[in-house]
């Protein structure tokens, strides 16, 4: 999972337009920060570029922690910069 951006393309496992990022901050109420990692090959070199964008998550019961791998949905705008929803917990931190 360390250099996926997002899941698994199965309908079952993951919905449309689904990301896994790493929180970044949780220091707001019922809102995380998700930096989602993508890569992007240079044509030219043939080796690839890591682009980084983060985006606010809502979190309703308030269980993320920073370093978390969370995988986020996209929902119904929620605020002016928060329109995704972490639907599960990949991997806690610390664990492998």
């Amino acid at each position: 999972w360390s250099l996926i951006h997002t899941p698994p393309r199965h309908k079952r496992d993951a919905p449309r337009g689904s990301m896994v990022g790493t929180v970044v901050s949780d220091k707001m109420q019922k809102t995380v920060n998700v930096a989602v990692d993508r890569y992007r090959i240079v044509p030219k070199y043939g080796k690839r570029k890591k682009y980084t964008r983060k985006f606010m998550a809502h979190d309703e019961k308030e269980v993320c922690s920073v370093g978390d791998l969370v995988m986020i949905v996209p929902c119904q705008k929620l605020s002016r910069h928060k329109h995704f929803m972490v639907k599960e917990i990949i991997r806690a931190k610390g664990q492998l």
